[in-house]
């Protein structure tokens, strides 16, 4: 959400606006799917793997979308700015873009989670990224009430007693110094974050597994890792507190942070 004052840029279609028309779809159904990508001293942080998610979302829906257009009011909006947030939603007949300056309070920041028991409908994926996400957001303030405490996030956890996603993140963990995620196995979005994790640990000679994570395994570091946070430790698990940060998911962080100031994104 944006706070009130917040420098934003908008396009609609390519043109200047300030929001979709009442009609349309997305608003009264939730039918939109969306991307959301950083700029890093005004580079768009890895803009080819964002919008190829984004076809892939698309595509579920059946919607034809203009890719080379919205890489450039992408650009436009996002590019040679400093370290912008910027959001390309799709819907059914349009598209917009929107930019805001990056909120870096949320880079790095600890997280609160809780556990909630969920699998993605056949019909609606896991790796699509689409907007209908109500259920998600009122998931948190269930648990919030529940807990009787602040929650940031929830982590899905499937029948099977193994961890999923977070409702805005990946899941990293750490067990015996390896890093460990959950498979793409269409069940996830497949976060770019994710990716740049999975890359950094690899440059950095750690072994990584994409496996499933059992909730019951004692992990020695978690984190949730998203485009605007990172890699964020988990310092609160179901109402206890979590020693999540450790010297593994550190160092990958670091090698995170430090592609940004790169020209590799």
């Amino acid at each position: 959400m944006t706070q009130p004052g917040t420098t934003v840029r908008a396009l609609v279609d390519g043109r200047p606006a300030g929001g979709l028309p009442v009609d349309d779809a997305a608003i009264w159904t939730g039918m939109g799917v969306f991307e959301t990508v950083r700029t890093a001293r005004g580079r768009i942080v890895r803009l080819d793997e964002h919008l190829q998610r984004l076809d892939e979302s698309a595509h579920w829906m059946g919607w034809v979308w203009d890719r080379q257009a919205t890489a450039g009011e992408l650009a436009a909006l996002g590019e040679g700015a400093g370290d912008w947030k910027v959001n390309v939603l799709l819907t059914e007949r349009h598209r917009v873009v929107t930019a805001v300056p990056l909120d870096h309070s949320r880079v790095g920041a600890p997280v609160r989670c809780a556990t909630v028991a969920w699998e993605p409908l056949p019909w609606l994926p896991g790796f699509v990224k689409h907007t209908s996400r109500m259920g998600w957001i009122l998931a948190v303030r269930d648990a919030a009430r529940r807990l009787q405490e602040p929650v940031d996030e929830v982590i899905w956890t499937d029948a099977g007693g193994t961890w999923l996603e977070a409702n805005r993140s990946n899941i990293v963990g750490v067990r015996d110094g390896a890093i460990w995620t959950p498979p793409l196995d269409g069940r996830i979005l497949a976060g770019i974050t994710r990716s740049r994790a999975l890359d950094a640990a690899r440059e950095l000679g750690l072994t990584v597994h994409e496996a499933p994570m059992p909730a019951s395994t004692p992990w020695d570091e978690l984190y949730l890792c998203s485009t605007l946070k990172e890699l964020a430790p988990v310092t609160r698990l179901n109402g206890r507190s979590f020693n999540g940060e450790g010297p593994v998911g550190r160092r990958v962080g670091d090698r995170m942070l430090a592609e940004l100031a790169t020209d590799r994104g």
